[in-house]
């Protein structure tokens, strides 16, 4: 009953009038950020061990207004999928801007397309807006939260045929689904545990990595096309990226390192929008001591 309630004003929230709704979200947000660094202890911590693992040489200052930065945006895109989800494609289209639409020509081609997508914020954002183009495949982990997860696949699946599989039906599903022209849109970043993974370095620290990539786009040939996203004051940028070249390379260890050198490059140009509050090193290889 409290989720259903909080939920009905987080989406009356997104039904407002745009400049209102930024002007209101942002106010929450702030609000909210400053609390949960003050008050969130596991969370700020998480965050901060990230970027003092990524960053070594940046300032503690420095660090600390990210995580913050961070923390303020998260909870600012978290908002706004009131408004992916349930708003309708004009407000979609207006929001969320494909910077280089003729860069979908890649779709053209008789290669099967993995659209890799790292865990930046506005992932969600570009996830719709691309739906509203073409018919796609991806993998979800439930929630928890019955409610919650309802939420989620009923939102994902607004525009277009979209197929969401849980990551519990096994990739049989999704291999046939590409076979007959469905990009897959795939999140090759996060800490799964050792299962399908390898450890490869990720700004120099070794993180257990999924190989799915890798191992896909050898088994059918597929091209690599990333896609990042950056979000600015309630509206969201997405580009397409050229295909990764040479890619993939036999080993898949080697290959998974070399997406996750390109990740990197990207996080830089970018570092408060990425998943910072997420564990990504919390698997360690054998020997090693917990970090977080």
């Amino acid at each position: 009953m409290v989720t259903q309630f909080l939920i009905s004003i987080w989406f009356a929230l997104a039904r407002l009038p745009f400049s209102a709704y930024r002007l209101i979200s942002s106010s929450i947000s702030m609000l909210l950020a400053m609390l949960l660094f003050a008050l969130a202890r596991e969370r700020r911590t998480v965050a901060l061990t990230n970027l003092a693992l990524c960053f070594p040489d940046a300032a503690q200052l420095q660090r600390i207004r990210w995580a913050v930065a961070h923390i303020y945006l998260y909870l600012r895109t978290f908002l706004d999928r009131a408004w992916l989800w349930a708003g309708n494609e004009k407000v979609v289209r207006d929001r969320v801007l494909i910077e280089n639409p003729e860069a979908l020509s890649v779709l053209d081609s008789t290669s099967p397309t993995i659209f890799l997508a790292p865990h930046f914020l506005g992932l969600d954002a570009a996830w719709s807006r691309l739906c509203l183009e073409i018919d796609m495949v991806t993998m979800y982990s439930n929630q928890k939260n019955p409610v919650l997860n309802s939420l989620i696949l009923e939102g994902r699946s607004k525009f277009g045929d979209q197929l969401l599989l849980s990551r519990q039906q096994g990739v049989r599903p999704l291999l046939a689904a590409m076979k007959k022209g469905r990009p897959l849109y795939y999140l090759p970043d996060m800490d799964f545990g050792e299962r399908d993974s390898v450890f490869v370095n990720f700004f120099g620290v070794k993180a257990a990595t999924v190989t799915a990539v890798a191992r896909l786009s050898k088994l059918l040939q597929a091209q690599v096309v990333p896609v990042t996203t950056k979000y600015s004051n309630g509206r969201y940028s997405i580009h397409i990226h050229e295909p990764l070249p040479n890619f993939p390379l036999d080993d898949d260890t080697q290959s998974t390192q070399v997406m996750n050198h390109h990740i990197e490059s990207w996080v830089k140009d970018n570092i408060p929008q990425y998943l910072w509050l997420h564990k990504r090193f919390k698997t360690r290889p054998a020997g090693e001591s917990r970090i977080y």
